[in-house]
């Protein structure tokens, strides 16, 4: 008879975490919980610490952080790259250990030229362990689960987002120099994490996962028969109508194909990431600016982002998952049009809180749905010796959107004030939904990489 304890939502959500995965993502989680909230701390009054301290305009606060973005597009690909030849491990320990340090570094910079400088060495080495997190839980959780397991991870980053703005806002005031130092700190630890409780996952060409071991160990026996195999399913080998594996060819067909797929997909990520990460960099300085919303004000309006992935996350996802994943990312992107529209109709400071608040609200709808179906699509699509390369080139796509949004955003800001910007958004995120409608109809039918 479950007691009153294992009937409340956490507690039933924690066994169902338990018992569904790996402990491999439950430790991916917890050090995305510690590093999010260390980033937490700083990320959200970065652009306004530019502006307001070092005396940057919108734009050249867009082009620090497009510095940022230029640099990841070559380090995500070379992170994934990396993962895929010396392990997931070793490229996650690394990166998050010289972030910690870079992050530390960039509270002594006193002038845009210096923390620019370090700003370009944190795109260098932080989002190198992004692909190589990504393809561990690819190598480790089975195609129909992993839309799940990358919402714990973004449930995990929700939590650190939930308490990390309100606390910078209160240590801000000791200086942004102890900011950074706290923030670099707690970023460390999850090194540390991955050093002691991070296990190895990196397939060899031609071995056998460990997922695949363990299904291969608990299926029965029956000598004399084979259980036949089906293309509906949804995983492994592509089949015949019979049951029987397709032939050589077919494979190479169904391989050039999901590369096609893949292939339109990266353009279409990188408007979107770069139309998404306008919420992130450029509202703040419309809403300080243009709308008279205070810092603090600001952190507490950021934090109801978190709040809302964590009650809603995870739920949401188990009700979606099996649904095709162009089509839940579609579907998203009517949400995130929804929020740029309304802040496009905010013309005074009277209803500026709760109408951000609202299209907060809106554009964390649109996160839930999009973030986890992105990396498991790109593994859908990916072969499994190929996985981190997979998410690194996913990476770079992504982080040439985040290198363009915030300049060419921060530029309409102060060329165009008021509402231009938010409607082009608004209109990009309609488009996007269409694109992504197109390629869920092309991919529908192809059944995912074996492994």
């Amino acid at each position: 008879m479950p007691s009153i304890l294992d009937r409340l939502p956490p507690v039933r959500t924690y066994r169902e975490i338990r018992r569904d995965f790996d402990r491999l993502v439950l430790v991916l989680a917890a050090g995305d919980l510690v590093a999010s909230f260390g980033f937490a701390l700083v990320f959200p009054f970065l652009t306004i610490y530019l502006v307001e301290r070092l005396g940057a305009t919108a734009g050249q606060a867009g082009l620090v952080l497009a510095a940022y973005s230029v640099c990841s597009i070559v380090s995500g690909a070379a992170g994934g790259w990396l993962a895929d030849r010396v392990g997931r491990r070793r490229v996650m320990i690394v990166s998050v250990g010289l972030t910690a340090i870079v992050i530390a570094l960039m509270g002594q910079a006193g002038d845009l030229a210096s923390i620019t400088v370090l700003t370009i060495f944190l795109g260098i080495v932080d989002p190198a362990f992004i692909p190589a997190a990504r393809a561990a839980i690819a190598d480790v959780v089975p195609e129909d689960r992993r839309p799940r397991a990358y919402s714990l991870l973004s449930v995990a980053n929700a939590v650190g987002w939930i308490a990390g703005p309100a606390i910078g806002a209160g240590l801000a005031t000791l200086g942004y120099d102890v900011l950074f130092l706290i923030s670099g700190l707690i970023i460390g630890c999850y090194s540390i994490i991955a050093f002691v409780w991070l296990p190895e996952t990196l397939v060899r060409r031609g071995s056998t996962s460990a997922a695949e071991t363990l299904e291969l160990e608990e299926a029965p026996v029956v000598v004399g028969f084979t259980p036949p195999l089906t293309g509906d399913t949804g995983h492994g080998r592509a089949t015949s109508e019979v049951g029987v594996p397709a032939t050589v060819d077919e494979e190479r067909r169904l391989d050039r194909a999901r590369l096609r797929a893949f292939a339109a997909f990266l353009p279409i990520a990188a408007v979107i990431h770069a139309t998404v990460f306008l919420w992130v960099t450029v509202l703040p300085i419309h809403a300080s600016r243009d709308l008279g919303i205070a810092t603090n004000a600001w952190g507490l309006l950021f934090s109801l982002n978190g709040l809302l992935i964590v009650v809603f996350q995870l739920r949401v996802t188990s009700v979606v998952e099996g649904r095709p994943k162009a089509f839940v990312m579609a579907v998203a992107m009517l949400g995130y049009a929804a929020g740029m529209a309304v802040i496009a109709l905010l013309g005074g400071q009277g209803w500026a809180v709760p109408g951000i608040a609202l299209a907060i609200v809106l554009f964390t709808a649109g996160e839930i749905l999009l973030f986890p179906q992105e990396p498991s699509f790109t593994s859908d699509l990916s072969p499994a010796d190929s996985r981190g390369r997979y998410q690194g080139i996913f990476l770079a796509a992504t982080g040439v959107g985040t290198a363009l949004g915030p300049p060419v955003g921060g530029y309409l800001l102060d060329a165009a004030p008021g509402p231009t910007l938010w409607v082009l958004a608004s209109g990009t995120f309609v488009v996007a939904s269409g694109a992504l409608a197109i390629l869920g109809r092309v991919t529908r039918r192809l059944p995912p990489t074996e492994g």
